[in-house]
């Protein structure tokens, strides 16, 4: 397996559907079949809150889930796909020619998804002035510090909730403020609250995947 990609996962559905996608600050390479058509293959945003995705009758998704912080040659991955007609189980062996990952980023990113309770305080950890550190984030991910901090945070809320934490405790841990400071932070991440994010087992799976946090 490529030292870029976290995980294959794969979707079947036989009737239309509309499934909710949380953000979890990965990229996914995603090949879709419908029905007997052509696959198409593209490469997914990073999210910044949760995703209403409609899938079609008699689909099937296949994705390769890269790391946080991964540069993908998308243009590039995907012209090589199509013209090459990759199957989906060569896909891997591919992968590592069509990505990367500045050392300097990963090591930033596993900072920030740690027990610090600051951008300012990752900064002192790695070394840097909170101006290099947000210069080298937002050029490399297309996102801030404060993006990863937030998302990691909110993230790790939502897994200990799911492994019935109370909601004040999952609060205290993660460093919000308090309960209501949380349950701001799953509605602008999540669109939802943490009480319904318990009734909804596909959230719930998609969280305590790998993901970042």
């Amino acid at each position: 397996m490529s030292d870029n990609l976290y995980s294959v996962w794969s979707f079947s559905t036989k009737v239309k559907s509309i499934t909710t996608v949380v953000p979890d600050g990965c990229r996914d390479l995603i090949m879709k079949m419908e029905g007997k058509e052509r696959p198409q293959w593209f490469v997914s945003p990073l999210f910044d809150q949760s995703q209403s995705v409609l899938v079609e009758e008699n689909s099937t998704l296949v994705g390769f889930r890269m790391r946080p912080g991964v540069e993908i040659s998308e243009n590039e991955l995907l012209g090589f796909i199509e013209h090459s007609s990759t199957y989906v189980d060569e896909v891997q062996s591919l992968l590592d020619d069509f990505t990367s990952i500045d050392c300097s980023v990963d090591e930033a990113l596993e900072c920030l998804a740690s027990d610090i309770n600051s951008i300012k305080q990752a900064s002192l950890r790695l070394g840097v002035s909170s101006r290099t550190l947000q210069r080298l984030i937002l050029n490399k991910t297309g996102r801030t510090p404060g993006y990863w901090f937030q998302l990691a945070r909110v993230r790790k809320a939502a897994m200990c909730i799911t492994r019935s934490v109370c909601f004040s405790e999952a609060a205290e841990i993660c460093g919000f403020s308090d309960q209501s400071h949380m349950n701001r932070e799953f509605q602008r991440w999540f669109k939802t609250s943490p009480s319904e994010i318990l009734k909804s087992p596909d959230i719930i799976d998609q969280l305590n995947d790998i993901g970042y946090g």
